[in-house]
């Protein structure tokens, strides 16, 4: 195996948070993917600005010459509905028959 590429861009998925009082937007980071320490990242105006537009390549505020990507967390897979397991557990019955 070859050395890991230290240039290679990392993505750090963020959530999109408010400052309380104010109109203004911020990407949070939980967990730097080079330090391991919580960042903001400012995505505009709480009224104006479409904060989809600031996610992408950034530096990293540990290490300016260092970037990362910020993007959205992965949706979790939605749940199979009480029909879907139904008919499954039909269908484990039969092939049980058939044997």
């Amino acid at each position: 195996m070859g050395k890991k590429d230290r240039h290679a861009l990392r993505s750090a998925f963020v959530t999109l948070r408010d400052l309380p009082g104010t109109r203004v937007m911020f990407w949070l980071v939980q967990d730097c993917p080079y330090c391991g320490a919580s960042h903001l990242h400012p995505a505009g105006n709480l009224r104006t600005a479409d904060p989809g537009d600031t996610l992408g390549e950034r530096p990293a505020p540990c290490d300016p010459t260092r970037v990362y990507v910020l993007s959205l967390p992965p949706k979790p897979q939605k749940k199979r509905g009480k029909e879907a397991r139904r008919r499954e557990r039909r269908a484990g019955r039969v092939n049980d028959w058939d044997e």
